[in-house]
């Protein structure tokens, strides 16, 4: 395989489409180089994915009877990943409608054998982790 063939492949497009999504949100930040939870979280799936051989994918559409997504997901293996924004000023995590609105999606993906990982600001650096024990 040449360099070019390398550089033409999914692996190589992800890396390079990461790598610019977290260059992207450490400009738009203006947080001094801190990068938002999710772009973390996508960075650290994208390098676990390709250690681990499980293909992981943003915004996955679950279900074919309702149109919610997961942040992030193993298809392979029926796990959802979200991160509960409760600190952005457009979460609609903290509303009545729509804290329901999450447990409907929660509960679907229950009942069409999905295993749902949750995580928030306090908590999202162990999504690696507790994916890992997930899956042993």
């Amino acid at each position: 395989m040449t360099l070019n063939d390398l550089k033409a492949t999914t692996v190589a497009r992800v890396n390079q489409d990461t790598i610019r999504r977290l260059e992207q949100a450490e400009k738009e930040s203006g947080t001094g180089g801190k990068i938002p939870p999710t772009e973390w979280m996508w960075g650290q799936l994208v390098d676990w994915s390709l250690k681990s051989g499980h293909y992981v994918v943003r915004e996955h559409q679950f279900s074919d009877t309702r149109l919610f997504r997961f942040d992030f997901a193993v298809p392979e293996k029926k796990i959802g990943i979200e991160y509960e924004g409760l600190m952005s000023e457009k979460s609609g995590h903290t509303t009545l409608n729509g804290y329901t609105k999450d447990t409907e999606k929660y509960n679907l993906a229950a009942t069409e054998g999905w295993q749902v990982i949750r995580f928030t600001i306090k908590n999202y650096k162990n999504v690696i982790e507790r994916l890992n024990a997930l899956l042993q």
